[in-house]
């Protein structure tokens, strides 16, 4: 039994914060320890003035774990825990941790080992006293100083039973967007764990140790049972395709539905829910106002060397039907895949416009662990990969490769189309989050249109934009 558990999401607040959403993972590690501690505390440090551990520390506290998510403020992350007291057991987890724990069981000398992957189990057994030689997934140090990688834990679904630790939170969560909060309360739900399709670039369906990781869901009844639980108005799922089994999802809007649960959902989905428009109906009905769908090119050869699935002729068919759809459709594309010149990247605007999507999200081509793209990039000529991962190629820099990632965000995104999804969404929207949301829907609007105008100054002045 421990006496004071310490849970920290160890990154700070910016503007360019890739999240505002709660650490959902750890307050999942914290729940499974209730039956193991004392007390528990957890530490957001983006709600911190100085982001440390040291003033939540306490002479009982005997278990620190950090969720160590990704690639960013590393310097602070080492230096808190190496900032630790010596004698307090530190254990280490997240997606990054997961993927170089030797890294940070050689920068963090304080820290006795890392967790990969799911850390509900794991953290139970360590609890329990059980050797550490026997947990799968943990690695650690052994009697020699020399680290030990124990076997990968089997990939196991969430518990129906387990609920996030929600109220060890110090604050409510809050949709921001430039880092002003649009006074919309937000939560996230996992209803599934695990991917059933095998895209290229994507890693979502392997596990740490390069093994298929089968996708597992979770009963609509303790998926309900949760949301019921839960004050936000908005409810982000995290489950990489939330609408896989389509009967499923129609057992789920209708608990929602008899319940009368009257929140709002933003899923992640793929094509094939467009065969299903009664479903699409279902969901609307339950309160679901916006579906995040990967097209991530315009193009057919693109599509086919991912492993999408689909090609373009059926794109915009099944866009045919979702937008018919109240809700908001945001695509997903990839900019920097191989093969692809600048004029078909530079594309990527006008096709999102012709199929009718609502917002886009362009992100650069990244090498992700276990997803084999690695491999296909460095067999192609003219193709590297630059230190963060991301591809750039002899023909397009990583910089200029940025570059038309902003270029074609500007181009979809014009004031006029930011308008048309706030009238779609003032449409959708119950009246308590609409309300909410009408307090800063103006100030929104005005930076877009002052960030549109200030780019078009740059052009006709000549200048560089940023």
């Amino acid at each position: 039994m421990f006496h004071h558990v310490l849970c920290v999401f160890p990154y700070r607040w910016t503007r360019s914060s890739r999240t505002s959403f709660p650490p959902l993972g750890l307050e999942y590690v914290a729940a499974a320890l209730r039956p193991h501690a004392e007390r528990i505390d957890l530490v957001n440090f983006r709600h911190q003035r100085r982001p440390s551990t040291q003033p939540f520390l306490r002479p009982e506290t005997d278990l620190v774990c950090y969720s160590i998510n990704w690639p960013e403020d590393l310097k602070l992350i080492r230096d808190d825990i190496n900032a630790l007291p010596p004698g307090v057991m530190t254990i280490l987890g997240g997606r990054t941790a997961t993927e170089n724990p030797r890294y940070w069981l050689e920068a963090c000398p304080n820290a006795d080992a890392v967790v990969c992957g799911d850390g509900e189990q794991a953290i139970v057994e360590i609890a329990e006293g059980r050797p550490w030689s026997e947990i799968a997934g943990l690695v650690c140090r052994g009697r020699d100083g020399q680290l030990v990688f124990n076997p990968p834990r089997d990939n196991v679904p969430l518990d129906d039973n387990l609920m996030p630790a929600r109220d060890l939170r110090g604050h409510a969560y809050y949709m921001t967007s430039k880092g002003v909060s649009m006074g919309i309360q937000i939560d996230q739900v996992a209803g599934s764990r695990g991917c059933p399709f095998n895209c290229r670039f994507c890693n979502f369906a392997i596990n740490p140790w390069g093994v298929k990781r089968s996708w597992a869901p979770r009963s609509p009844e303790s998926i309900v049972r949760e949301i019921q639980q839960i004050n936000a108005d908005l409810v982000m799922f995290v489950d990489d395709v939330f609408t896989y089994q389509p009967d499923r999802v129609v057992a789920i809007c209708d608990l929602l539905i008899a319940k009368g649960i009257r929140k709002h959902y933003i899923v992640n989905a793929r094509l094939e829910i467009a065969k299903r428009p009664d479903v699409l109906d279902k969901m609307q009905q339950a309160g679901f106002i916006a579906l995040l769908i990967g097209v991530e090119s315009t193009q057919d050869a693109t599509l086919k060397s991912m492993g999408k699935g689909f090609n373009i002729a059926q794109v915009r068919e099944r866009f045919e039907v979702l937008r018919k759809s109240r809700m908001i459709i945001n695509a997903y594309f990839i900019v920097g895949n191989i093969g692809e010149t600048e004029e078909q990247m530079l594309s990527t605007a006008s096709f999102a416009r012709s199929i009718g999507v609502d917002l886009i999200h362009v992100s650069r081509l990244r090498i992700e662990p276990h997803s084999g793209l690695r491999e296909l990039v460095e067999q192609t000529p003219g193709y590297h990969i630059a230190v963060d991962g991301t591809v750039y190629s002899d023909a397009c820099s990583a910089q200029h490769i940025a570059d038309l990632r902003k270029q074609i965000d500007r181009r979809f995104h014009t004031p006029w189309q930011v308008a048309c999804v706030v009238l779609k969404l003032a449409r959708i929207l119950n009246w308590r989050v609409k309300a909410k949301a009408l307090v800063t829907i103006p100030y929104f609007l005005t930076v877009l249109i002052a960030t549109q105008i200030g780019h078009k100054l740059r052009k006709w002045l000549g200048r560089p934009g940023n």
